[in-house]
């Protein structure tokens, strides 16, 4: 199955949303998606989730149907933030449920890979203590 951008986008999210909910260390705090304008938390801990589109195009030449297949590739940034001073434990604790989210994960039907999970701690940002969860990811759309 392939994927266009917008199938693969909410895909992408879909990931993320579900390993976040079922767990109860976040499922009751706030995430900024990327395409709803709220304002950002003034306490507690939050998430804010971005996608970016890198490189990209034709993979293969066409066939007897005369379709290509062209590869999308980028990655996912979840920033997580948590409260300075007393943040860390929880911190780690969304950073364990993001980075299993997406590890070893190929989503259907779009089949969105994802692969090089990291985690990148930004350290002290005001009043948060920020950590980046990115995950590679690739997939194709066949037209």
């Amino acid at each position: 199955m392939t994927a266009t951008i917008d199938q693969a986008r909410d895909e992408m999210l879909g990931v993320f949303r579900e390993a976040w909910v079922a767990s109860s260390a976040s499922q009751q705090l706030p995430v900024m998606w990327p395409d709803v304008d709220d304002d950002l938390p003034t306490e507690g801990a939050w998430a804010r989730v971005s996608i970016n589109h890198g490189t990209g195009g034709q993979a293969t030449l066409s066939g007897d149907t005369g379709k290509r297949r062209y590869r999308h590739t980028g990655f996912i940034v979840v920033q997580l933030f948590t409260t300075r001073g007393d943040g860390l434990v929880l911190n780690g604790q969304l950073c364990t449920i993001v980075k299993q989210a997406f590890e070893g994960v190929t989503t259907c039907p779009g089949q969105v890979t994802f692969y090089r999970v990291r985690v990148r701690e930004i350290g002290p940002d005001g009043q948060w203590f920020q950590t980046n969860v990115l995950a590679d990811f690739e997939y194709d759309e066949v037209r």
